[in-house]
């Protein structure tokens, strides 16, 4: 009997030690967690920011070289994969990753923030949205 009652004790004070070092690693976990969330949230709080500030330095360098009424605001994106982009259209040939593609109601161009040059401008026709009338 008292072999049984030495053996409950190391199997309990051992599932006590187990249970403290897995509450130990779970607070280390969770720290970590709350760490990365705070920089995540940081950074999702200042990019709309710089993007918004980036797009406007690169339309004022744009407006420079080409006429853009200042009445619209034309989308502007930064080429990250231009391989993938090559491969659907070859209006992106001679852009490289880093250029812009600024889209206006009427053209799409592309532009070199790096060179301060236009690469390639075309025609664009942007659809209605749709449950819009064509006759409108």
């Amino acid at each position: 009997m008292k072999k049984r009652g030495v053996l409950v004790t190391i199997v309990v004070l051992c599932l006590l030690g187990l249970v403290a070092a897995l509450e130990l690693k779970r607070q280390e976990i969770s720290s970590q967690l709350e760490d990365i969330t705070g920089h995540l949230d940081q950074i999702q709080f200042d990019a709309p920011n710089n993007g918004k500030e980036t797009a406007d330095q690169i339309l004022k360098e744009l407006r420079n070289l080409i006429d853009i009424p200042e009445d619209i605001e034309p989308t502007v994106a930064t080429i990250i994969d231009v391989e993938l982009l090559r491969a659907k259209n070859p209006f992106y040939e001679k852009a490289e990753n880093g250029d812009h593609l600024i889209v206006t109601p009427t053209r799409a161009i592309l532009y070199s923030s790096k060179t301060k040059r236009i690469i390639d401008v075309v025609p664009v026709q942007l659809e209605p949205v749709a449950g819009g009338s064509a006759e409108e």
